[in-house]
């Protein structure tokens, strides 16, 4: 029987808003919920110290712009699959706070080499706890290709719950996606076999809806702004004998972000 028989179809479902950040001359753009919860800095520029980064005072060491939440069943499968949500928690660091090595990596070889020493830390959390799970060597660390852009995976976190992914922004920053979907099996066990596949197709989709684009030399006109922008509610105009009124759409932007 194929995974396909075993579980049920997962999708991500249409955004209701967008979140806009820049930083360090990469402006990125996610589809999300119009519930998310997001930082309203939304410009972080970034200096390397020995210290790891200093934006000012009162802003060090990562930074965490963006975590939201979406079933990833339609609503079809709810009811028989309810605890089918993904949150997503998206971190920029500084490549010294996760024990990595500064300047640009130019492999995945060299991509796979940082990320597994970013979990050197917590392979020691694996051995005490039961149940923990973290990489502890090369082949537990795959690279992917989404996007025109290497990202790192592992698996990490109490039996496996959380799926993360990493990629390089700069010589000295990094950003992180974690994927957790600790609610899609019974608690304290591992996932059941063949789910963690079954959803790997869902995470890539997902990695290739995050823009990332570098600014330099790019108008502030010809760049997505920043911001949250929920999308505009349908809200039909009647007219005085209850027909829709037909909305003049030749003058507005025919581009699907509104910019």
């Amino acid at each position: 029987m194929s995974d396909q028989q075993l579980y049920p179809p997962v999708s991500i479902p249409d955004s209701t808003a967008t979140y806009c950040f820049q930083v360090n001359g990469h402006r990125l753009v996610i589809e999300c919920g119009r519930d998310a919860f997001y930082d309203r800095c939304y410009d972080f520029d970034f200096d390397e110290t020995q210290q790891g980064l200093i934006e000012n005072p009162e802003v060090t060491g990562e930074i965490h712009p963006l975590q939201d939440s979406f079933y990833a069943l339609n609503e079809s499968f709810r009811r028989e699959y309810p605890g089918w949500i993904v949150t997503v928690n998206f971190q920029v660091w500084p490549k010294t706070e996760l024990s990595m090595k500064t300047g640009s990596w130019e492999s995945r070889e060299s991509l796979a080499a940082n990320t597994l020493l970013a979990y050197r830390r917590s392979a020691f959390e694996a051995d005490k706890r039961q149940g923990y799970i973290s990489p502890k060597a090369l082949n537990e660390i795959s690279v992917l290709e989404s996007g025109g852009r290497l990202w790192s995976f592992c698996e990490y976190g109490d039996f496996g719950s959380k799926n993360s992914f990493l990629t390089e922004l700069t010589d000295f920053l990094v950003l992180t996606v974690d994927i957790n979907t600790v609610s899609f099996w019974q608690r304290k066990t591992y996932p059941p076999e063949g789910l963690k596949d079954h959803l790997k197709p869902l995470f890539i989709d997902y990695l290739s809806r995050i823009q990332i684009i570098p600014t330099e030399g790019v108008p502030e006109s010809e760049l997505p702004p920043l911001g949250f922008y929920p999308s505009k509610r349908e809200e039909k105009e009647i007219d005085s004998e209850g027909n829709t009124v037909v909305e003049d759409t030749s003058s507005t932007s025919s581009s699907e972000w509104g910019w």
